[in-house]
C-alpha cells in the first residue's frame, strides 16, 4: 500500500461518497499529514482554484476516483502520489535504452 493509497483510503473513508464539495474536501486535505507534509496546514490559492475547477467541471462535485481529482494530489502530497498521465501519453525506457 503506497502512502497515497493510504491518503486516499482515508479520503474515501472520511466522505463515503464517490464525490465530495471542493470546500469540504479542502478542509479534510488541509488537515491530513502524510510522511513530508505537516497538518494542520494552509492549502495555496492555486490548489483551491484548481479544486474548484475540477468541481465546476463535474456539476460542482468533486469526483474523487477521477484523474483530475489524481493530478491535484500529486500537487497537495508531490512526494506521496504520482502524477497519473494519460494512457499512452508516456514512453517508458529501459536504461539501457536511456544512455544510449
Amino acid at each position: 500500500l503506497s502512502e497515497c493509497e493510504a491518503l486516499l483510503g482515508h479520503i474515501e473513508r472520511h466522505f463515503a461518497a464517490p464525490t465530495v464539495d471542493p470546500d469540504e474536501m479542502a478542509r479534510v486535505i488541509a488537515a491530513l499529514p502524510s510522511a513530508t507534509v505537516k497538518a494542520p496546514r494552509e492549502l495555496p490559492a492555486v490548489l483551491l482554484h484548481r479544486l474548484k475547477a475540477i468541481a465546476n467541471a463535474h456539476s460542482g462535485r468533486v469526483p474523487i476516483h477521477g484523474r483530475l481529482f489524481a493530478q491535484w494530489m500529486h500537487h497537495a502530497f508531490p512526494r506521496e502520489c504520482p502524477y497519473p498521465h494519460l494512457t499512452g501519453t508516456t514512453h517508458p525506457m529501459l536504461g539501457a535504452e536511456f544512455r544510449a
